[in-house]
């Protein structure tokens, strides 16, 4: 009898082992079979991403198959890197937008500079489109930015980006993108995002270098976006990785997510968290009381102001321009309000424009290209 009991424990143990085994086999054979199976699009190309991977480094005169997987934990310091997202899905620079990348990079050699492209909208994750690898994927702005060696234009897997992150089950749930602000909200979540894993400076894709990010006040800094000190901007940013900066905001942005609303969920939501942790009243910037967090004035990134952004596209040598460019002299980077300047002239990069002075001399590679670009 007890050997009997003992052979039918043995057998029971052994088939549940067995059991447990084929689960573990299938649900890691399923898992593997979800990411693998992973495509990018790039126009008419695809790229296969792997698994594990946040993304693909973006190489010219390399077949797109062929480009490396990129891994954040390869890619030096965080802390020095500049950073920027192309969120509208295009995976292409426009004129204006390749010249800020190209000035981030010229006026800071010993730093890396990213760029973050999304992949074609309803392409990610479409395993059944054939592959095309027979071509190079050459546009002027990938050639353009190349030339520089500390740059990484960088084809985002988003699912993986996202991934075990506060932000996971926002992106997953895909409310924003039924929001007529879809792309605004994916950038204001995606560029918190970057900073808390990985830390460094972030741009908006507009905003113009004119000098090198050197100095201990581009450590732990936002930047106010008017001179009447009103409100916080989240155009220009920087912090440690895991700073509780954007771990808050991170936090924040995951609880209170609101698909109609236009601003909340940048300029609001950075002055919200600064006025609740660290006491910041309007107009008033000794009330900051966190000495971890530095909020500098508005000129250093917005000497110009949106609603008199016109006077940069103003094509003519007159007084105005002079004090146009005496207003932007010490500023260290030049936001263009790129969603404005389709209202006002186009840019002329042979004119006496402001902007096409100052990109003759902060991006010439673009300028000497500009012929190449699709849009300005």
């Amino acid at each position: 009898m007890v050997s009997r009991r003992k052979l039918f424990r043995e057998v029971f143990l052994t088939l549940y082992l067995l059991f447990f085994i084929h689960c573990l086999l299938g649900f890691s054979s399923s898992k593997f079979k979800k990411q693998s199976k992973h495509v990018f699009c790039i126009g008419n190309q695809v790229v296969v991403t792997s698994p594990a991977a946040y993304g693909r480094l973006m190489m010219p005169n390399i077949l797109p198959t062929k480009w490396e997987a990129y891994d954040w934990k390869t890619q030096g310091e965080r802390n020095l890197r500049i950073f920027f997202h192309e969120t509208s899905g295009k995976n292409k620079l426009s004129l204006i937008q390749c010249c800020a990348v190209e000035s981030a990079a010229k006026h800071n050699p010993n730093r890396l500079v990213q760029l973050f492209l999304r992949p074609l909208e309803n392409c990610s994750g479409s395993f059944k489109m054939p592959l095309k690898s027979a071509s190079f994927y050459n546009p002027a702005w990938l050639e353009v930015i190349s030339e520089y060696p500390n740059v990484s234009p960088i084809l985002i897997n988003e699912e993986n980006y996202f991934s075990e992150t506060p932000l996971e089950e926002w992106y997953r749930k895909k409310e924003w993108k039924n929001s007529p602000y879809m792309t605004e909200h994916y950038s204001d979540y995606i560029r918190v995002l970057s900073l808390y894993k990985e830390g460094g400076l972030y741009l908006d894709i507009d905003i113009l270098t004119l000098r090198p990010y050197h100095g201990d006040m581009f450590r732990n800094f936002l930047v106010y976006g008017s001179s009447r000190m009103d409100h916080i901007s989240n155009g220009a940013m920087q912090l440690e990785p895991g700073h509780w900066l954007s771990k808050e905001i991170l936090h924040l942005l995951a609880k209170e997510y609101d698909p109609n609303s236009y601003i909340y969920h940048g300029p609001d939501v950075v002055g919200e968290v600064m006025k609740r942790v660290c006491g910041v009243a309007a107009g008033s910037p000794e009330s900051n009381q966190c000495s971890d967090v530095q909020i500098l004035p508005d000129k250093l990134f917005y000497p110009i102001p949106s609603i008199t952004s016109n006077l940069l596209f103003e094509d003519k040598i007159s007084e105005t321009n002079m004090e146009t460019l005496a207003k932007i002299n010490g500023s260290f980077g030049l936001h263009l309000w790129n969603s404005l300047s389709k209202l006002q002239n186009p840019l002329n990069i042979h004119s006496n424009q402001v902007i096409a002075i100052l990109a003759r001399k902060n991006c010439p590679l673009t300028i000497s290209r500009a012929t190449d670009f699709e849009s300005l």
